[in-house]
């Protein structure tokens, strides 16, 4: 079990939840995800440990406009989906207080792409930019070529978190893809090595992700 939510995800981890929510650490703004927590969801996936997520909601702040610390609420759905769009990740547990609240979690099941998609309101967040971050919410899609954009980012995370985590760096001689990564990307109908290079991508990406190069390493690393 692990705490899972963007105000989390945005901090380094520490003993003391306050240091999480205190004003100080937002005044300047804030820019993307603390890479170890990134690291930690992309090892984890690729040693294949799921992670049952707790505290989606931060305790129902971050569905508050006036107590969220990136100054805009997000929807019970938009949370959830935040949380199980993270690599590992295979469940969610929503806290309740009443059965109401635990009717509108459980209603995620019957919501729509739209209303669960996070993407805008977090290109949206007054106090936080995740520019350069790719969120996997497929904002990209559909690609020309047809290539599913956010597995392939996802896999080439993946393959590179493996090998940072034995302290392989991309581009190495000693840099090997895992089976897992490199079964999951074969099973894809196309791969980078399929990208026009075209750009039509990064114009629709609210994160201003450089998805050429990704496409460009993906294809360095797995071979095609």
């Amino acid at each position: 079990m692990f705490s899972v939510n963007y105000v989390y995800d945005m901090l380094p981890g520490t003993e003391n939840v306050d240091d999480l929510w205190a004003d100080e650490v937002y005044e300047g703004g804030f820019r993307n995800m603390d890479p170890e927590r990134q690291r930690l969801y992309e090892f984890c996936e690729s040693r294949g440990v799921g992670i049952t997520v707790m505290k989606a909601f931060a305790g129902g702040d971050i569905l508050s406009e006036e107590l969220s610390p990136a100054g805009a609420a997000l929807t019970v759905p938009q949370c959830i989906s935040y949380a199980l769009s993270r690599p590992a990740v295979a469940t969610v547990c929503s806290g309740a207080r009443d059965p109401e609240q635990l009717a509108e979690s459980i209603a995620y099941c019957e919501t729509s792409p739209e209303e669960r998609d996070y993407a805008e309101a977090f290109a949206n967040f007054p106090r936080v930019s995740w520019s350069g971050h790719c969120m996997y919410c497929t904002h990209c899609h559909p690609c020309p070529a047809e290539i599913n954009i956010a597995d392939v980012t996802k896999f080439l995370n993946l393959a590179v978190a493996h090998n940072e985590s034995n302290g392989i760096k991309e581009g190495s001689a000693e840099f090997r893809v895992p089976d897992t990564e490199s079964g999951h990307y074969k099973a894809l109908a196309r791969h980078a090595g399929d990208c026009l290079q075209c750009g039509l991508c990064e114009t629709r990406c609210p994160f201003e992700v450089k998805i050429r190069e990704n496409m460009q390493r993906a294809k360095e690393v797995f071979g095609y």
